[in-house]
């Protein structure tokens, strides 16, 4: 994914495309994630969390900021990444696809990896995944999450039950799986741990 890719996702922020992601039913996916890397921070102590695809980093205000050294927003919009909130933690914003990131900046403090909804649009996404946990020794888990099949849109099953499957031969251990659901949306979420 390059520069185009990146000046599409501008696009549709500013028209609002991604305005849906701010509805409650959604945000189920978020409170879930930041409880579980609340569960990582009392095996670990406080964490970076680098949020992969982060959007305008909604994830960020549902962090507890007692357990958070820093928030890492990574995404291919600079429109997105200029919504980010202010928080307790100090907040890095780096506009990049996931292939071409290189983990930076990397604190001192162990740090979680998130890939919520994002490693479909990318064939090598759980590859690039697999090197940033690599590259970044500091990386205690990972957590990835990826929509449910919906009969609507049959791709998205598709694109997951793959992730899935790359993600088992990762190897990693296995800390949390949840299967969510709200309306017609579901997510399905797992925690790994690299520690």
């Amino acid at each position: 994914m390059g520069q185009g890719a990146g000046n599409d996702w501008d696009a549709g922020y500013r028209r609002g495309r991604y305005a849906f992601l701010r509805r409650p039913q959604e945000q189920l996916r978020l409170d879930e994630i930041a409880r579980i890397v609340e569960t990582i921070t009392r095996r670990h102590g406080a964490c970076e969390v680098a949020d992969i695809g982060c959007g305008e980093g909604l994830l960020a205000s549902r962090l507890n900021s007692a357990s958070i050294t820093r928030y890492v927003g990574v995404d291919l919009s600079r429109t997105a990444l200029s919504r980010m909130p202010k928080a307790a933690f100090p907040v890095s914003a780096v506009c990049s696809a996931l292939g071409d990131w290189d983990g930076r900046p990397v604190g001192n403090a162990p740090r979680v990896l998130i890939a919520s909804e994002v490693l479909y649009y990318d064939a090598e996404g759980v590859a690039h995944l697999r090197r940033l946990a690599e590259t970044v020794r500091s990386t205690v888990a990972v957590i990835v999450s990826c929509v449910a099949g919906k009969q609507d849109k049959p791709n998205w099953q598709t694109a997951s039950v793959r992730l899935w499957r790359e993600l088992a031969r990762a190897g990693w251990p296995e800390l949390a799986r949840q299967h969510l659901a709200n309306g017609d949306l579901a997510w399905d979420i797992a925690a790994y741990d690299l520690a």
